[in-house]
């Protein structure tokens, strides 16, 4: 009696036991996406659970596209920025290195950037539509050492930018986007979505167009380490409280802006997405036409290759 009643204990313990794990394991599962990457939060999984309310507006968000650097994005200056095999969706992926001195990527940025104008007048817009790549070869990396503050990592980082995307009016977006570093110790590149609006100025000469922005909604990829995680947020540039000569404004395009910086090292992106999840109210004010100001033209806006490392 003393044997089955010490069965009968077990089997109840075993039972509690196997009880508890499917628990714990549906946890785990719910910090995976479907398509079997992990979540970075917890409120990254809630927020890609909310039901989309249009396609990816991001052209090419999954870097699949192109011919000589990702259709739709800034080109790649093979120093910094790569376009390889690999990541989480399809084929390839954007690599940002930070492990670059400083001056030489300064200089090969205004190598390609003078490369790709040339074979946009040359192509008649598109430069991946010539028959061979546009850019010269890139330079080879000159080697870096501790403590490492003469590096992009150090200095200015690295953005990436996207194309221009036409604003929704009263849209509530949501960005995500897949990410992971081989970086000694885990880095914290970031995504800026950025609006911005057209101005028009008087000038001697007529009417001239300066883009300025009009909106930032920064998303910090906290906890980035070797494995892929998927990082998503909400994001309201209609609710956007900027004014420009006393008059409020909205942002009238928006672009995606990767950024990795500190530490030094290689960090993958793959997988962005841009949504609309929802809509504002209607009942809010709209940005009355902004009229051309009848005075001297202001300095135009800086570059973003001209702000710190530290972008806010």
């Amino acid at each position: 009696m003393r044997r089955i009643a010490m069965f009968v204990l077990l089997c109840g313990l075993a039972a509690v036991a196997a009880s508890a794990r499917p628990a714990r394991a549906e946890n785990e599962d719910d910090m995976i996406a479907p398509d079997g990457v992990p979540y970075a939060a917890e409120a990254a999984r809630d927020v890609m659970r909310m039901e989309p309310l249009s396609g990816n507006l991001l052209p090419n968000g999954s870097f699949e596209a192109g011919r000589y650097w990702p259709a739709g994005w800034q080109a790649t200056d093979g120093l910094t920025t790569f376009w390889e095999r690999g990541g989480t969706h399809g084929q390839r992926c954007l690599r940002i290195c930070t492990d670059v001195l400083n001056a030489q990527w300064l200089a090969r940025q205004e190598e390609v950037r003078a490369a790709v104008r040339r074979a946009a007048r040359q192509a008649g817009g598109d430069p991946q539509s010539l028959p061979a790549n546009p850019l010269p070869p890139p330079p080879e990396r000159e080697p870096t050492s501790p403590p490492y503050y003469d590096t992009v990592a150090g200095l200015h980082g690295v953005h990436y930018r996207s194309a221009y995307i036409p604003v929704t009016p009263r849209a509530i977006y949501r960005f995500s986007i897949d990410a992971r570093t081989d970086a000694e110790t885990r880095g914290e590149p970031k995504v800026f979505i950025k609006g911005f609006f057209d101005q028009r100025m008087r000038t001697r000469d007529g009417v001239e167009t300066v883009r300025r922005d009009a909106y930032r909604a920064p998303m910090t990829l906290a906890s980035c380490g070797d494995e892929w995680q998927r990082y998503a947020r909400v994001f309201h540039p209609w609710r956007s409280k900027t004014t420009f000569d006393g008059e409020p404004i909205k942002a009238e395009v928006l672009q995606v802006q990767i950024y990795a910086y500190w530490r030094p090292g290689s960090y993958y992106f793959d997988n962005a997405r841009l949504e609309i999840v929802g809509y504002e109210p209607e009942d809010d004010e709209s940005p009355r036409e902004r009229p051309a100001p009848a005075r001297p033209p202001a300095p135009p806006p800086r570059e973003e290759d001209e702000f710190p490392v530290f972008d806010p």
